[in-house]
C-alpha cells in the first residue's frame, strides 16, 4: 500500500511570482501525492503587470526550492497557454497532460489556494484540496501583493519570496521595471 493519500496532485497557477503561499500548496500536495504535477498558466504572455516573469523564470523559481530535495524526482512542472473559455479550462488542462504526459496517472486529487481557482475540476477530478489562503498560521498572501511591493520598492516582498529566489526576482524585475 503506497504512503500516499493520492496518486496524482495537480495545481495549476501563475506564480507572478512563487511566494511562500504557493510553496506551502506544493509542499502539501508532495506530501500527499505520489506525483504532483504543477501547471504555470498564461505562458504566453511576460512583461506586462499583471504577468511579469515569462514561463522559464517561473520555473526556475520552483526548481530552485526543489531540485535538492528528494521529492524532486516526483514533481513535473510545465507551462500552458491560455484558452478563451474558461468553462472548459478544466477539460482542456486534462487534454494536455494526456497528450504531454501520457505516462502520468489521471489527477486524482487537484490543490488550489481558493475555491474559486478550483471550480474549473468539479466533476473533472475527484478529490478537490484547499490550502487555506485565510489560515491565521500562515500569513495571508497574493502574487499580486508582492509584486505591488516591488513595485513600489518595499523590501517587505523579501518576506514572502524563498530567499533562494530573491536575486532572480532583483534581476528581472530590474530589467522590466519600466513595463511592469
Amino acid at each position: 500500500m503506497s504512503q500516499y493519500k493520492f496518486k496524482h496532485g495537480l495545481a495549476v497557477m501563475r506564480a507572478q511570482p512563487f511566494h511562500i503561499g504557493h510553496q506551502r500548496l506544493v509542499n502539501q500536495m508532495l506530501t500527499e501525492c505520489e506525483h504532483a504535477t504543477i501547471i504555470l498558466g498564461s505562458i504566453q504572455e511576460s512583461a506586462t503587470r499583471r504577468n511579469p516573469f515569462d514561463f522559464e523564470t517561473r520555473k526556475k523559481m520552483i526548481q530552485n526550492i526543489y531540485q535538492k530535495t528528494a521529492d524532486y524526482n516526483r514533481l513535473t512542472i510545465t507551462g500552458l497557454s491560455d484558452i478563451n473559455n474558461s468553462k472548459e479550462w478544466g477539460d482542456f488542462v486534462i487534454r494536455f497532460l494526456k497528450e504531454n504526459f501520457p505516462d502520468l496517472p489521471y489527477p486524482d486529487a487537484y490543490y488550489a489556494g481558493a475555491e474559486y481557482d478550483s471550480n474549473w475540476f468539479d466533476g473533472i477530478i475527484k478529490h478537490i484540496c484547499l490550502v487555506d489562503r485565510t489560515d491565521k498560521n500562515f500569513p495571508l498572501i497574493s502574487a499580486t501583493m508582492v509584486r505591488e511591493m516591488l513595485k513600489l520598492g518595499d523590501p517587505n516582498w523579501k518576506n514572502f519570496i524563498d530567499p533562494i529566489n530573491h536575486h532572480i526576482i532583483e534581476e528581472y524585475f530590474d530589467k522590466k521595471k519600466d513595463v511592469i
